[in-house]
């Protein structure tokens, strides 16, 4: 690992040189400023509180990124897709809504498919933890800011974050009346309209009001029948209460709401580079396009299927609805501490079909290959969560802080699984017929967890934390032999994979516990230089499989995965306040490291734990106001990852191989100059910003690439000072590039799913 050791010391030698430039500016600073030199235009000061206490971005000795809900609204960020263009070290994959891949650093969340299966990326709303970020409808709304947490974070956010953690904060009510409101129309005919209330109810009580509703047609289509794929209409909606009588007690309830729906995604395959020629799936669309006159790849043919005991075909079709419920108490206790309690409920249904390969047998456009079989999955899911956290804070500027808490979570979730098969070639009657799986799952977390902060001098500083948790997972599976044959082989007497051996309600339990500790030690010289040295270690809960094959199959635990980090950080205030560096440069070593892949022998999820993998990177984060109407940002990521011993379930060994989904490396940069505009001052500002992201592998194999590419958006905004309204223009993808949120890889074809195309309009907001 020669370029790890370089890595490492070039960041070290870089983060020497800034410190000492940083000590040179200060006293620069000083001067100017007792010279009484004119103020200007300097960087927005975000409170932040990853850390569980409020403190700047700058102040918090942890790699921490936060976008406020005004830059969020410039950049047109709806979602984590969004997010992950202009955040260090985030980056994102899909297969489907419901299986949402966020990618901190390497360590990515592939597809929560099991009631057991845990996230390695924490999503948090308001602190209150979201086991199922499948199950949420993730399009942001009236929020006050997001802050992405990058690495292990095991003491104070516990469970599941080996990761990082993306938190978002919603606006809170306001004892002062105003509202917004915002209306989109853009192409693909789509439409958002968005806007929020808030005020006084007494003198002791607020409340806010906050929707959101968006539409747009597909942006891809079924040949067949004219069906938009990819369309999306969406409601949300957010009703919010704050008392805060007097003495130092507030209490916040938050009631929110989600409904969307599509006609379900657009697979298409794309013939395999490795195996040219071969693919069975892009072969057929080649003699497809041959007689319809050519096919856009953005074209497919999800087909219609008969279930067992259906009288109706059931065509491609997502929908989710979620509710939940927050009540967050904060109580001060005197001059020395502050009691916290945060109480999460989150109730939701998802349905999901998918024909999984785009293009079945039955087109009914040209007679494709044997091989080119359909392969149809039903999924219906519904969870019903509760977390309970208890925290009590110490209060005061003395030498010593402390932090101590407690923590539940108790998750029911079921998933009902339909597995149809119809291939017409006889060798692969193991994929023919139909299968169900019935998993009823529980999991019930424990946690408990302090932290001690001592300030040695006004240079010198310490904390050190440790959390206990407790994991007991349980639940029943059926797998449900329903038939055998298909249409092309009634006779066929072979279990649909993966199914090999029927069974009924087999149960499966397992208990893990774990002591995760954290110490931290900060360098504060002065005003414009804080450098951190970091050791943490982090958890992710066991679990089992989704559509297990066979009754030991159910009852066979993937174990948990532990990752011990070793991270040095540096943040800089330069010129006044204008200009901003903040550096990382980490080393993750992973134990058992849960690996998700979809195995092309049953077209199924499994999951395996690889013995070890090593994780090196670096991350840089950037902004300068360069003048009073120009700033400019940027923030970069490179990457060295490696399975160091996996052999998987199929007995392929995959050491020495980049780990799946995580670019080599990554960049954003883009800047925003704002300009007077016929007779208003400062009124007219264009912003434009570019990420790009380097070769990714898709899966632990490394066979099949992700190839590297960029994507441009841009915005211009025209907004008097003194008026209460605005007007845009906006962009998204500008350049139309055409890239893959996942790929299953499959008898020579990678059948994919592809990202937004360009897509633009304008947008009006009044504000109130």
């Amino acid at each position: 690992m020669r370029s790890t050791t370089r890595m490492i010391t070039s960041a070290i030698a870089i983060a020497a040189v800034l410190a000492l430039g940083a000590n040179a500016q200060t006293e620069e600073t000083k001067d100017k400023k007792e010279e009484g030199a004119e103020t200007s235009r300097t960087l927005e000061t975000v409170l932040i509180t990853s850390q569980r206490r409020e403190s700047t971005l700058q102040d918090a000795a942890v790699a921490v990124s936060a976008v406020s809900g005004a830059s969020l609204e410039k950049d047109r960020v709806l979602s984590y897709s969004d997010l992950a263009r202009s955040i260090s070290s985030l980056s994102y994959t899909e297969n489907s809504p419901l299986d949402q891949e966020f990618n901190i650093r390497g360590i990515t969340n592939t597809r929560l498919d099991s009631p057991s299966a845990d996230q390695s990326i924490g999503i948090f709303i308001d602190d209150v933890y979201v086991g199922r970020s499948g199950l949420l409808n993730s399009d942001f709304f009236d929020v006050d800011r997001v802050e992405v947490v990058r690495g292990p974070q095991g003491v104070l956010l516990g469970r599941n974050v080996v990761g990082g953690a993306i938190s978002i904060y919603t606006a809170k009510p306001e004892f002062e009346s105003g509202g917004a409101f915002t209306a989109e129309f853009g192409n693909y005919d789509s439409t958002l309209f968005n806007g929020h209330i808030t005020g006084p109810i007494t003198k002791t009580l607020a409340g806010r009001l906050s929707f959101q509703s968006r539409k747009h047609d597909g942006y891809n289509k079924n040949f067949l029948t004219g069906e938009d794929l990819d369309n999306l209409d969406s409601i949300q909606a957010r009703a919010q209460l704050l008392w805060e009588p007097e003495g130092d007690l507030s209490v916040r309830a938050v009631l929110d709401y989600s409904d969307d729906e599509s006609n379900g995604i657009h697979r298409v395959a794309i013939d395999d580079p490795n195996a040219p020629g071969q693919g069975p799936w892009s072969a057929t669309r080649d003699a497809i396009a041959a007689i319809v006159g050519g096919l856009d790849v953005r074209e497919s043919f999800p087909q219609k299927y008969f279930f067992a005991g259906e009288l109706t075909e059931r065509g491609q079709e997502l929908r989710r609805e979620a509710i939940g419920f927050t009540l967050d108490i904060e109580k001060g206790i005197g001059d020395w501490a502050t009691f916290k309690s945060i109480s999460g409920y989150r109730t939701a249904d998802a349905y999901n079909f998918v024909d999984q390969t785009g293009l079945g047998y039955r087109n009914g456009i040209a007679t494709p290959t044997p091989l080119a079989f359909s392969f149809p999955i039903l999924e219906d899911e519904s969870i019903d969560q509760y977390t309970q956290e208890f925290r009590l804070l110490s209060n005061g500027d003395g030498a010593f802080n402390w932090l101590v808490g407690a923590y539940f979570q108790e998750d029911r979730v079921e998933k009902f699984d339909k597995y149809l098969g119809q291939v017409p070639l006889t060798a692969l009657s193991t994929l023919s017929g139909e299968s169900h799986w019935d998993n009823h799952g529980e999991t019930s977390s424990q946690a408990v967890f302090g932290q001690i902060g001592y300030e040695f001098n006004e240079q010198f500083s310490g904390t050190v934390g440790v959390r206990y948790s407790r994991d007991e997972k349980s639940g029943k599976v059926s797998g449900i032999q329903v038939s055998t044959g298909d249409i092309y082989n009634p006779n066929d007497t072979v279990p649909q994979s993966p199914l090999i051996t029927p069974f009924t309600n087999v149960p499966y339990s397992q208990t893990t516990e774990e002591v995760t500790p954290q110490a931290t030690l900060e360098w504060t010289p002065n005003d414009v230089v804080m450098a951190y040295a970091t050791y943490s270690h982090g958890y992710k809960g066991g679990g089992f499989e989704d559509t297990p094959a066979n009754p030991a199959a159910a009852t066979k635990p993937y174990d948990p995965e532990t990752v011990q980090n070793m991270e040095l950080g540096l943040k800089l205030d330069l010129l006044d306040g204008r200009a901003r560096i903040n550096t990382a440069v980490f080393s993750m070593k992973y134990k058992d490291l849960q690996v998700t892949q979809t195995d092309d022998g049953c077209l199924c999820i499994i999951t395996d734990n690889a013995a070890d993998a090593n994780i090196t990177g670096i991350e840089t984060e950037v902004q300068w106001v360069v003048t009073d109407d120009l700033l400019l940002f940027g923030a970069a990521t490179l990457l060295d990852t490696e399975y160091e011993d996996f052999v998987d379930s199929n007995g392929l060994d995959n050491s020495g191989n980049k780990l799946q989904r995580t670019p080599d490396y990554q960049f954003n940069i883009g800047g925003e100059v704002t300009t007077d505009f016929l007779k208003y001052k400062d009124a007219l500002t264009a912003r434009l910003s570019y990420a790009y992201q380097g070769e990714m592998q898709w899966l632990p194999d490394n066979f099949q690439q992700e190839d590297a590419y960029g994507l441009l958006d841009g915005r211009v905004t025209f907004a008097p000072q003194d008026a209460d309204w605005t007007f845009s223009i906006w962009g998204k993808n500008i350049t139309d590039e055409l890239y893959r949120t996942n790929i299953i890889a499959f008898l020579g074809d990678e059948v994919s799913s592809l990202g937004a195309p360009r897509t633009y309009g304008i947008s009006l907001g009044y504000k109130f």
